[in-house]
């Protein structure tokens, strides 16, 4: 069983919904301190889900989905349900999400373009909204790793990716810059 499972055999995962980009950098420090917290305390869902990525959409904040549909390639349907959520109002939203993990394989979950379809499906019919995605990597994944993610994820949604998210899966810490190759590390400021 990995870290996120529990023992029904649900997978946790942690998505943060932001209002705009400019939201995006006080979010995380906010976010950061929250799951920062809940690790501390080894309680609630928040406690050692994995964080997935940002979506930054104003409507999504205030009318944060209850559910979304995730197609695999084998035409499969899984329903990703929020199960629990905390949030500043109108500027962000950590949602706990879970979902039963049919795959063998621990190392199928969840992609970035299963998420950002998920996520996507949820606007569909409203030209008005422009969404965002951002989405998130532990602060030891390899640089040249996070870039080529990005590309990819870029050609195959033109204009919806932005910046990465970097997180320690120990702490919840959250940044936009990996500190790790900072000098001084992860530290708690």
């Amino acid at each position: 069983m990995n870290a996120n499972e529990t023992q029904n055999g649900r997978i946790t995962s942690l998505l943060l919904f932001v209002r705009t980009t400019d939201d995006l950098a006080c979010a995380c420090q906010q976010v950061g301190e929250f799951l920062t917290f809940c690790r501390s305390r080894q309680s609630g869902s928040f406690a050692d889900g994995q964080l997935l990525g940002a979506w930054i959409d104003e409507h999504a904040v205030t009318e944060l989905p209850q559910e979304m549909t995730l197609r695999l390639p084998t035409n499969e349907a899984i329903v990703l349900a929020v199960h629990e959520s905390f949030s500043l109002w109108g500027v962000w939203a950590v949602a706990s999400i879970e979902h039963v993990h049919p795959w063998e394989n621990t190392d199928m979950g969840l992609s970035h373009d299963r998420v950002f379809d998920a996520l996507f499906a949820l606007t569909r019919g409203d030209a008005r909204r422009v969404c965002r995605y951002s989405p998130a990597f532990t602060h030891d994944t390899p640089e040249k790793q996070v870039r080529a993610e990005i590309e990819r994820l870029d050609t195959r949604h033109p204009l919806r990716i932005t910046q990465p998210i970097y997180y320690d899966p120990v702490t919840g810490r959250l940044s936009l810059q990996n500190e790790e190759r900072l000098p001084g590390g992860w530290t708690n400021e």
